[in-house]
């Protein structure tokens, strides 16, 4: 039996249907049951609970013998901040499992965390996947790159960002900093050899089979979308104070405050990561928009 946390979002729609094809029991640990109608017709098992009640937890791995763990936030908003599902999350996720006999975990982290307090998100995830090490769970980390695929947030707010003007493209700062996105499907393949035990303590950082600079990445998109934009670079010391204004006036802001302090830094590995960990070719991103055309 395997637990997944974190089922109903990104990544976990597409490795459910890959792990109940792989021939895997499936259990998915969800906050509600109107959001797990397509893992309920996966025909995996549901259980109703959330990473922040430990006890749900608990409830979810009696026969489970490794637990995918899923779950972040990469926004905060009231009630839902980095240290209580980031940190504290997968805190519980590796007690419930201790307490329940639990033999694996493979932990999804983020390619760049570390113990930099200035950038909150990556520290988080650093501080996640610090307790995974920690533990006496036999773990995988996987650190991947910003990933793109059908349901992608990272490629939805490139977009949204484009159609916020008429004719323009707005780029923060340089556009300079570098990505190296991966396909979620690679992903998944990633996870699935993992299962089989041979990346058995260790941290995996993954990443696509280039790196491209922000500007790069917008005008990919652009070009599979048939979008004509005048791209407009934002100096990021004006970009500062209108985001704080956004972030108090919009739920859902285009970008926030965290996220242009990231830009600061690249979020790069090796070209050859995954092929040299996991001996394939992972697909690059030119390649793999197409689900943009009819998203």
């Amino acid at each position: 039996m395997i637990l997944v946390t974190g089922g109903t979002g990104f990544v976990g729609s597409h490795l459910v249907p890959r792990l109940v094809e792989s021939g895997h029991e499936v259990r998915c640990l969800v906050r509600s049951w109107a959001k797990a109608e397509a893992l309920k017709a996966c025909g995996v098992e549901l259980v109703l609970g959330d990473v922040t009640n430990l006890q749900s937890l608990e409830q979810a791995m009696p026969s489970v013998e490794t637990v995918i763990h899923l779950v972040a936030v990469i926004r905060e908003r009231k009630g839902v901040t980095f240290n209580g599902i980031n940190v504290g999350g997968t805190k519980n996720v590796i007690q419930a499992a201790l307490s329940s006999g639990v033999k694996r975990l493979i932990h999804i982290g983020a390619l760049g965390a570390n113990s930099n307090p200035r950038y909150r998100y990556i520290y988080s995830k650093w501080q996640g996947e610090e307790a995974v090490r920690s533990s006496k769970l036999d773990f995988t980390i996987l650190e991947p790159s910003v990933m793109f695929g059908t349901g992608s947030g990272f490629t939805t707010e490139l977009i949204r960002s484009i159609k916020m003007f008429p004719f323009l493209a707005p780029i923060p700062g340089s556009g300079k900093t570098r990505f190296q996105p991966i396909w979620v499907e690679d992903t998944v393949s990633c996870v699935l050899q993992a299962l089989g035990g041979e990346k058995s303590g260790q941290t995996c950082e993954i990443g696509g089979p280039e790196h491209l600079t922000y500007e790069q990445m917008l005008d990919a998109i652009m070009d599979t979308l048939g979008m004509k934009r005048i791209k407009v670079h934002l100096p990021l010391p004006l970009m500062r104070p209108a985001v704080v204004i956004m972030e108090k006036v919009l739920r859902n802001p285009p970008v926030t405050s965290g996220e242009l302090k990231q830009l600061e830094v690249d979020n790069i590995t090796d070209l050859n990561a995954v092929e040299r960990q996991f001996d394939f070719q992972p697909l690059a991103l030119s390649q793999g928009l197409d689900y943009l055309k009819v998203s």
